[in-house]
């Protein structure tokens, strides 16, 4: 993880954020940020990547991701992606795309800071339906 000391991909100055690795040390090595032990930064969270890690503060139910490409019709995969389960907070129950994000929605109020590992799928725009 890192910490952001300039705005980089639609995530804002001050915010910690975990890329790959080698991007996060091209960052750090570029003077983009600093290496950063601490949580994800909680609440909204603004990027322009389609994919990536948030996360919800204590006794926290929900975390939006705002991306201008996102839709009302996105589809998103999510998963809690904690090293140590949280006691009450154990699954994301609604996934709620919006014209420019999307919510993730825990089942009850996190005990502890809940990361979550986020997705945004490709497009199925033009598939046709199977044959019955």
């Amino acid at each position: 993880m890192i910490l952001l000391s300039r705005s980089y991909a639609g995530y804002l100055a001050g915010t910690i954020v975990q890329l790959p690795k080698s991007e996060e040390a091209s960052l750090v090595a570029q003077g983009f940020g600093t290496v950063s032990a601490g949580p994800v930064t909680a609440g909204t969270v603004t990027t322009s990547k389609t994919m990536g890690r948030a996360g919800i503060a204590a006794a926290g139910t929900q975390v939006i991701v705002n991306n201008t490409g996102f839709t009302d019709e996105s589809k998103f995969q999510a998963y809690l992606s904690n090293a140590a389960a949280d006691a009450t907070a154990v699954a994301i129950t609604r996934i709620v795309p919006a014209a420019g994000s999307v919510t993730f929605v825990l089942n009850a109020a996190s005990t502890g800071i809940v990361a979550v590992d986020w997705m945004q799928l490709p497009s199925q725009q033009g598939l046709l339906p199977p044959n019955g």
